[in-house]
């Protein structure tokens, strides 16, 4: 028979943990080694890499000041460009009045320049303007009546005007006196002035009356005294 042998072999394990752990750490080495050789076969460069990520935050950086840089500027802008709008607009505005002003004192030079220097060279007593305008009430008119002495102005001139309308109730035809139309009182257009006078009446017409026409007579008191006759269509400005 043949004896057995027994072999006894010391138990190591702190021993194959340090090896087993050299081994991972080789293997983790070897790896990063391998990967740095693979990217730099690929011409990858971390550095390079690291200092273009830096370079491109930089740019980021600096393209967001600008941006706000530009934000602030077109609000700028903006605003600038609305006070000039509204400058415009008031400047504009203004312009429009003194147009309007100047129109106006025109054509008081020229209504004083026809009681001083009439263009038609007549003298005296005369009707210089005449309008109708609409009230808000119903039926109810304004009538404007500018009477001027031309050239002579060394006296006074007096008297009374007389107006009547024309036109047609029911279909026929019927004319009303001043007294008539008047809604307050019957009292008469008196007139009393050295250069001119400016009258005005309100008339109230009568319900289904269709004016036509108004007839103005101006009656200066005085001896020798000449009557003014003339004669409107009824045409209404609206007030």
């Amino acid at each position: 028979m043949h004896k057995s042998k027994l072999v006894v072999k010391p138990h190591r394990p702190r021993r194959v943990r340090v090896m087993w752990s050299l081994f991972l750490l080789a293997a983790l080495i070897g790896g990063y080694l391998l990967l740095e050789y693979g990217q730099y076969r690929g011409g990858f460069n971390r550095g390079a890499a690291t200092r273009q990520v830096d370079q491109l935050n930089s740019d980021i950086t600096a393209l967001s000041a600008e941006n706000d840089r530009l934000r602030e500027r077109i609000a700028l802008l903006e605003t600038s460009l609305q006070v000039d709008h509204e400058a415009y607009n008031q400047v504009e505005e203004t312009l429009g009045d003194l147009q309007q002003e100047i129109q106006e004192q025109r054509e008081e030079l020229a209504f004083y320049r026809g009681i001083v220097s009439p263009p038609d060279g007549t003298t005296g007593l005369r009707i210089r303007e005449f309008e109708l305008s609409s009230m808000p009430q119903s039926s109810l008119y304004r009538v404007r009546l500018v009477l001027v002495q031309a050239s002579k102005h060394d006296r006074r001139v007096s008297g009374v005007v007389s107006l009547t309308v024309d036109g047609a109730r029911n279909g026929m035809p019927v004319s009303y006196a001043l007294a008539d139309l008047m809604p307050d009182s019957a009292k008469p257009l008196d007139f009393s002035f050295r250069y001119f006078q400016d009258i005005e009446r309100d008339l109230v017409l009568p319900s289904d009356f269709v004016p036509d026409r108004v007839n103005v007579e101006v009656n200066p008191r005085g001896r020798g005294a000449k009557i003014i006759r003339q004669s409107y269509d009824w045409t209404v400005q609206q007030s």
